[in-house]
């Protein structure tokens, strides 16, 4: 996953609209949604601005974000549970 669909995911897991978290981080509707589609490349500074509008530490964007080849590896049950729990926390804080 890259940062864009993790935005997204952790917006759409916290049922959030681009308008509110836009609003929240300080940045305009259509800036968010080029970024949730990487068609802009956010600085770290930026990415806390969004984490904190959605609510969701930005070790765990980061984290969801990565290409970890051990991630890749994992088999579907273990994928699917590694999936669900990721939801929850982002979901919980």
């Amino acid at each position: 996953m890259n940062i864009g669909k993790t935005l997204k995911l952790c917006r759409s897991a916290k049922d959030l609209s681009l308008e509110t978290v836009a609003a929240r981080a300080g940045i305009s509707t259509s800036y968010l949604s080029r970024l949730e589609n990487d068609k802009r490349e956010p600085t770290l500074t930026l990415i806390s601005k969004v984490a904190e509008a959605l609510e969701v530490p930005v070790p765990v964007i980061v984290f969801l974000a990565s290409d970890d080849k051990e991630l890749k590896g994992m088999d579907k049950k273990t994928e699917q549970r590694f999936s669900e729990l990721a939801l929850e926390l982002i979901r919980h804080k």
